[in-house]
């Protein structure tokens, strides 16, 4: 996969003595997601803190399937991405949570764009400005600066 480990049905480095590495389009990540991929509930997306390991579980789940099973709705949607209100049950209560579903903004190797969902501020009214948020700026702050 363009030089980046990656293996969808096993481990991408097996070096015989025990120990094995799991990797998913150049990411680590532990050997369930891949070998018990059925495992991956939304619930356990929800509660990963690594970003890169919560994209890989998203991916192989799928990102709509997720949305679904959270409740989605598609708040706002502009240039910078879509802002969506989910309604989670914890500890048996039903809360919203609001997320920015966002493109990296830099390609990958394979010509491909990594796909991120990120918990924002309820607040937030458009992608914009959640985007904004996640750099401590403000809207016009954000509009402003030059990606890099």
């Amino acid at each position: 996969m363009d030089g980046r480990l990656h293996r969808e049905d096993g481990p991408a480095i097996d070096l015989g003595i025990g120990e094995r590495y799991f990797y998913w389009r150049g990411i680590e990540v532990p050997d369930w997601i891949i070998e018990r991929p059925g495992d991956i509930t939304a619930a356990a997306i929800r509660k990963e803190a690594n970003a890169e390991v919560r994209r890989c579980m998203l991916e192989r789940f799928g990102f709509g399937r997720y949305l679904r099973e959270f409740g989605g709705s598609l708040i706002a949607q502009d240039r910078h991405g879509k802002l969506w209100l989910t309604r989670l049950d914890r500890e048996g209560h039903a809360q919203s949570e609001t997320v920015l579903e966002v493109q990296n903004g830099t390609r990958e190797p394979d010509g491909t764009y990594r796909q991120y969902f990120l918990s924002v501020p309820p607040d937030m009214r458009s992608p914009t400005e959640a985007v904004a948020w996640t750099y401590g700026l403000s809207p016009e702050q954000y509009d402003l600066a030059v990606r890099t």
